[in-house]
């Protein structure tokens, strides 16, 4: 079989010294080597050898054969042609042969392998015709004998099952291989296959708001979809880190100590059930999560990881609190205007010098505002916030938190922010409300200071009061605005044309929440020059509760 199936197993690739040339050189050097070593041998034991003309027309052609084979452009040749390279090996094999020295009849087991390998029977019956002719040639020459033909007979046939057992195990190393080649071919489509519906499954997760995650025991990230790595301020893999986003109880509230983190829980293995946490992250802002995690077992039912649920709700916590403000202003600017006018409604109904028909219309408005006010007492309870409780508390560490939830957003605003809090100041106080007070006078300190400007917080014990200052070198306000800027909605001129975003309510509340706990404020400010806010409260509340 000289054709296709040589064209297959020797394919051209069209360059110089490709895979089919460098067999074919491999071939024949080992060939012509094992013909030179020969030769040598001869010199060394039979030098009357080479007075005989065969012989060295023998080794003559092998040389040629050999140089021959170097330089023919074999990748532009037919696959036919290759196979006169052993035919031609066979012939100067047997003018070596002839010369009275049998021995070297034993190369041809070169040919007959070459041919055995990449041929099929017809090339191997040819080459097979080629040495049989050599030998019948050499059987002529010594005249015919028994023991001649004997001996060129005995070679033919070790040669033809010699050549035929090639074949044989050539075309089962043959068939394996492309019996791999398939298997390699179907491994690799099936790996083709589950990349493509690994990245069909990771264009799925990376469109998912959802944060999705796998952590080991070791604390390495094994794989996460782009919502988890936005939450840590990571944009692959290995970029990841649990200190890309400060983890914290409570907006604005207490950093989450070491050791308590959702991802210390994840990586020992701790099941959580949609727990709620805050991230401020390295962007500034701050995000309510929920998460939950599942311990995911590897080989032997070992747990190896954890896979980390975190859902994003931070809108539905925003909407919360701004439900409960609304709620707040609605109570606070329906009410007031209302319990003035049912006051007055009540001191009119106590006269004596008015007449009937109008006692009687006062009494029709002293019902509806009463009914108004049950009304709204009623629609506003929903989103009434729990009673405070009070405690004992340091106003101290509370201010601390507060530095610590705004110490991100002033460096990256490149403000200074620096504090001198000498005294704990204990105080008798509602923490989470004094908490948002605090956080409104250093949020606004820091909000309404420029680039290089700095912002000082500083708590010190007066006789009977807490005192905390917080200073600033912002923008300032007029002495019109100072007198204002308790006022609900409120915002100073300086305020409304930095384009700084606001709602006008953070003093407002400031003024409540320190009103309620007894306290006072007292502030001063220049144009352009700054802010200082003074917050006084009572500690005697605390002696007493100590008494």
């Amino acid at each position: 079989m000289t054709g296709p199936e040589a064209a297959i197993r020797a394919p051209r690739t069209g360059a110089w010294g490709d895979v089919r040339s460098r067999s074919i050189w491999r071939w024949q050097l080992i060939f012509a080597a094992s013909a030179v070593t020969a030769v040598v041998i001869y010199v060394l034991l039979s030098p009357h050898l080479f007075a005989d003309v065969g012989f060295v027309c023998g080794i003559a052609a092998v040389v040629v054969l050999s140089g021959a084979s170097l330089v023919l452009p074999w990748h532009r040749m037919p696959a036919s042609a290759v196979l006169v390279l052993p035919l031609a090996d066979a012939v100067a094999v047997g003018l070596m042969s002839q010369s009275g020295e049998s021995r070297a009849s034993l190369l041809w087991v070169f040919p007959i392998a070459w041919v055995a390998t990449y041929y099929g029977f017809p090339a191997l019956l040819a080459l097979l015709g080629v040495i049989a002719g050599m030998l019948a040639v050499d059987v002529l020459q010594a005249g015919i004998s028994a023991a001649q033909s004997q001996r060129a007979l005995i070679i033919l046939l070790c040669f033809g099952f010699m050549g035929v057992t090639v074949q044989l195990g050539a075309r089962r190393a043959r068939a394996y291989r492309e019996l791999l080649g398939r298997q390699l071919d179907q491994v690799d489509r099936m790996r083709q296959r589950s990349e493509r519906q690994n990245r069909r499954i990771e264009l799925l997760a990376d469109t998912l708001d959802t944060g999705i995650a796998l952590i080991d025991r070791d604390g390495v990230l094994l794989d996460a979809n782009a919502a988890f790595l936005r939450m840590y301020g990571a944009t692959a893999i290995p970029d990841f880190s649990a200190s890309g986003a400060i983890e914290y109880s409570d907006y604005r509230g207490t950093v989450v100590a070491p050791g308590e983190t959702i991802v210390d829980h994840a990586i020992a293995g701790v099941r959580l059930e949609d727990r709620r946490a805050w991230l401020h992250g390295r962007d500034g802002q701050w995000r309510a999560i929920e998460v939950s995690t599942r311990s995911v077992a590897g080989e032997g039912d070992e747990y190896s990881g954890t896979l980390m649920v975190i859902r994003d709700v931070t809108v539905a916590a925003d909407s919360e609190r701004e439900r409960q403000t609304v709620a707040t202003i609605v109570s606070h600017e329906l009410r007031n205007p209302l319990t003035a006018i049912t006051g007055h409604v009540e001191l009119l109904l106590e006269r004596d010098d008015l007449p009937d028909d109008v006692l009687r219309q006062l009494a029709v408005v002293d019902n509806a505002g009463q009914r108004m006010e049950r009304l709204i007492t009623s629609t506003l309870d929903r989103y009434r916030p729990e009673a405070p409780h009070r405690e004992a508390v340091l106003l101290r560490t509370i201010t601390e938190s507060s530095l610590t939830a705004f110490a991100a957003s002033a460096g990256n605003a490149q403000v200074e922010l620096t504090s001198d809090l000498t005294d704990d100041c204990p105080v008798v106080a509602d923490a989470f409300a004094l908490r948002q007070a605090v956080d409104n006078l250093v949020g606004n300190a820091v909000k309404y200071t420029a680039r290089g400007g700095a912002v000082r917080v500083s708590l010190h014990a007066l006789e009977d009061s807490a005192r905390l200052t917080v200073s600033d070198s912002g923008i300032g306000m007029g002495a019109d605005d100072v007198a204002r800027i308790f006022d609900r909605g409120f915002r100073s001129a300086a305020a409304r044309a930095s384009g700084i975003p606001g709602t006008g309510l953070g003093m407002a509340q400031v003024r409540e929440v320190v009103d309620e706990h007894g306290g006072s404020l007292h502030i001063t400010s220049e144009l352009g020059r700054g802010t200082t806010v003074e917050l006084d409260l009572p500690m005697s509340a605390v002696r007493e509760a100590v008494r």
